[in-house]
This record gives structure tokens, C-alpha cells and sequence, in this order.
């Protein structure tokens, strides 16, 4: 069967690079991204990069996410929706992109699967959104949220400094902020949350296999086993 993966949409969610503090967020899909970018956004200086958020987030201010492509002086590109690491070395210029700390979310592939599905069959206002998609034709599809094409390079190698976990997202993200001085806190922006999952799902271990088989690619880096 073949495999396909869900396309990066150029819209909506933030990516963060602070040249203030000098790190760079990395977005995936399905890990409190937008959480996260929310809160660090308040933090941020007015020079440094944040894109915008559909819809708005309170006390999340978007600035200079269109800047001009290093290559093309006379072009201006903008930053986007889960926008690869690979481009954000390309915008940010490959010296600014190995200096500043690098890092993402992920999360643990068969809680990741079921957070999408549920969004695809629970969220109307998703442009993808069928109410009548049942689990095991989600699975059957394969198109799963592997965010390989995110945050690895071509050759399967890591572009971020460290992938923090989803499941300890509070902790390791206050440790990241507190090694960049930043004054964070604690994580406490619910951005696109309350979403209901309609029907109990049941996952088979052929389908937590499948799953497993099919993100592959990032499990080196962030340790999840079935």
C-alpha cells in the first residue's frame, strides 16, 4: 500500500527566530506548537521574527516575517506555516542559522496520529475536515503527521539542537528557556484546544506497528519505542 504524507500548507501558524535571544522554534504538527509559540512570542524583541497566527491568539503580535531571500535581493519570501528547517537555514543565512539554538516539539507517533484524526473528523472549521472518517481508514490512508521533512535535512540528519518531548513539554521547554534567558515561566496558553473525539477509538498493535514503521525516520532522534 502506498504511503502518503500530509502537505506543509504556507498559512496560519508561527514560526519564532529571536535574534535577541538568539534561538530559532522549529514548528511540528500536533505538539502544542502554537502553545508554545504564543508564550515565547510575548518574550520576543521587536526586531526578531514572528508569523502570523489564524486565528489571532491574544498577546501573540506578528512582526518581520518577510524578509528578502539571501539569493535574491530584489525577492522578498516570508516565513510560514511549519515552515522545514531547511528553509529557515535558506532565509536566515546558513551563519545565523548554526549559531542560534535550534529546537522543536515532537510527540509519541500513535498519540500524534490520534490528535490528527481527531482533528480531521472533530474540527469543522478544518479545510479537511470529514465527519464520517473512521480510524481505520485514517490508518489505511497513511497519511500521518511525520514531521521528518520538518526538522531533519535530506540526508536524514538532525537540523535542530534538541527535540524536546510533548509529554514533558512543560519541563524541557522551561529548561530551553532558562538556558537562552529568557523569563518564561510555565506553559499556559491552551491555543486550539477542546476539540472532542467523537467516538472511542481502538488502536491495534498492526496499526501502532504501521505507525511506528512509517515514522521511522525521526525515532532516532526522539527515542519514542513501542
Amino acid at each position: 500500500m502506498r504511503v502518503l504524507r500530509s502537505t506543509f500548507a504556507k498559512a496560519s501558524h508561527a514560526m519564532l527566530l529571536s535574534h535577541q535571544y538568539q534561538f530559532i522554534f522549529i514548528k511540528t504538527r500536533k505538539t502544542a506548537g502554537t502553545s508554545v509559540e504564543v508564550e515565547l512570542s510575548k518574550l520576543m524583541g521587536p526586531h526578531d521574527i514572528v508569523t502570523p497566527i489564524t486565528p489571532p491568539e491574544d498577546g501573540h503580535v506578528p512582526r518581520n516575517f518577510q524578509v528578502r531571500n539571501p539569493l535574491h535581493l530584489l525577492r522578498r519570501e516570508r516565513y510560514y506555516n511549519h515552515v522545514p528547517a531547511r528553509t529557515v537555514r535558506k532565509l536566515a543565512g546558513r551563519k545565523t542559522f548554526d549559531k542560534y539554538f535550534k529546537f522543536c516539539v515532537d510527540r509519541e507517533p500513535v498519540s500524534k496520529c490520534l490528535s490528527m484524526y481527531k482533528m480531521l473528523s472533530s474540527d469543522t472549521s478544518f479545510e479537511k475536515y470529514d465527519a464520517a472518517l473512521t480510524w481505520d481508514e485514517y490508518v489505511d490512508r497513511g497519511r500521518f503527521p511525520v514531521d521528518d521533512q520538518i526538522y531533519l535535512d535530506s540526508d536524514g540528519s538532525l537540523l535542530v539542537d534538541r527535540v524536546l518531548r510533548y509529554e514533558q513539554l512543560g519541563e524541557e521547554l522551561a529548561a530551553v528557556t532558562g538556558q537562552l534567558g529568557l523569563g518564561f515561566e510555565r506553559l499556559s496558553a491552551q491555543a486550539k484546544g477542546g476539540l472532542r473525539q467523537a467516538t472511542p477509538v481502538t488502536v491495534t498493535e498492526a496499526q501502532r506497528r504501521r505507525i511506528y514503521d512509517i515514522f521511522a525516520p525521526t525515532l532516532r532522534y526522539t527515542g519514542y519505542t513501542i
